[in-house]
């Protein structure tokens, strides 16, 4: 398996573990709290995933597909893991500003 194939996915992996533990934590505090954190936190994550895809890949595809003549690769897995590592990340600090 290629490198980057096998980092993405152990990235994959962990913080789905921890994604997982936050929401067990979560599941402490109050239904409403809980959804608030949850919804926040999955509306950020779309924001960057639709920021990421039509500001940065669709330009590069652009340039590197018309101008430069060449393929652009998106890799798929390196890609779920940043956005993994991202929910993750709005999931921790929105559980720190609105809950316990």
């Amino acid at each position: 398996m290629n490198t980057s194939i096998l980092i993405s996915l152990m990235v994959i992996l962990i913080s789905l573990g921890l994604i997982v533990y936050l929401f067990i934590s979560l599941s402490k505090q109050g239904d409403e709290l809980q959804k608030h954190i949850k919804d926040k936190s999955v509306i950020q994550t779309f924001y960057f995933t639709i920021f990421y895809l039509v500001i940065i890949s669709i330009p590069k595809m652009l340039y590197v597909d018309f101008i430069r003549g060449g393929k652009f690769g998106l890799n798929p897995f390196a890609v779920l893991a940043m956005i993994s590592v991202y929910f993750l990340l709005a999931l921790m600090i929105n559980k720190k500003k609105y809950g316990v």
